[in-house]
């Protein structure tokens, strides 16, 4: 946690930002860049990172991706509002008029909330089944039950889930002050990849999965006090830091899916 200046005019203006990330390693085009929100400059790195050198067919890949909520803008279309307005106002003649030529094209693709699973599919080439889930921490939590219910049923030989969002910005802040979301806010890209589960776990596996229910997302909260509320991102990431905090063989329960440690030491996570 530290002073963050765009959110200098509220009391506290603590929050926890990722430094970078540094997205040169996955993007096909590097002018693409300036296509992702930030939720999707979080969600390609780590999507990336968790994917790996997974030796299966991509284009049979499941892709799970959970979003927050649809991001503000950031004043891009205050232009194509002010000329939709006629005596104070809004004119919706007029928005479809003189507003639509001044709105920025490439807008939609930076607020609409899957666009984060469309970006990661074109640049990590997925083409399996997927889904995009917008919300809270819940979302996450459904985009790994799906994904683990993809591999179960046999639609996809593994599944790469991902959990991305920012509430970093003012607009955030003021979302999260109507919803009664008082503490620090924090930004994240949380991704795991799920496979069956044959035979030994390797060196690799951070946890052995289980699907028991729908539980309480307030379990997923634990590391705000350091990492901040990241929004729908806390689904995938808590369940990276409580798997990555168990001693081997130990379960829990996150949120209605098992979590347990394997029965052997794995290296750092």
């Amino acid at each position: 946690m530290a002073p963050h200046a765009p959110l200098s005019p509220l009391p506290d203006a603590a929050a926890a930002v990722v430094t970078g990330p540094s997205l040169r390693s996955w993007l096909k085009r590097r002018k693409d860049r300036k296509l992702l929100a930030r939720p999707a400059a979080l969600a390609l790195p780590a999507l990336g990172a968790a994917l790996g050198h997974w030796a299966g067919d991509r284009a049979e890949l499941g892709l799970f991706v959970a979003v927050g909520r649809e991001p503000p803008d950031g004043g891009a279309s205050e232009d194509a509002l002010a000329a939709a307005h006629r005596a104070g106002r809004l004119d919706t003649l007029r928005l479809a008029g003189a507003g639509r030529d001044r709105y920025p094209p490439l807008l939609p693709l930076k607020t609409l909330p899957n666009m984060a699973l469309a970006h990661a599919s074109i640049h990590l080439d997925i083409g399996g089944e997927n889904g995009a889930w917008a919300g809270g921490p819940e979302a996450g939590l459904m985009a790994l039950r799906e994904g683990m219910y993809a591999v179960l049923e046999g639609r996809a030989p593994a599944a790469l889930v991902g959990g991305a969002d920012s509430q970093v910005d003012l607009g955030s802040a003021r979302d999260r002050l109507r919803m009664g979301h008082r503490g620090p806010p924090g930004e994240a890209g949380s991704a795991v990849l799920l496979e069956p589960f044959e035979g030994e776990p390797s060196s690799a596996t951070l946890a052995v999965l289980s699907l028991s229910g729908y539980g309480p997302v307030r379990s997923l909260s634990a590391h705000h006090a350091g990492l901040g509320d990241c929004g729908a991102a806390d689904g995938v990431l808590a369940l990276v830091l409580v798997a990555a905090a168990l001693s081997p063989g130990e379960e829990v329960q996150l949120g209605g899916i098992g979590v347990r440690a394997p029965e052997l030491a794995v290296g750092p996570c």
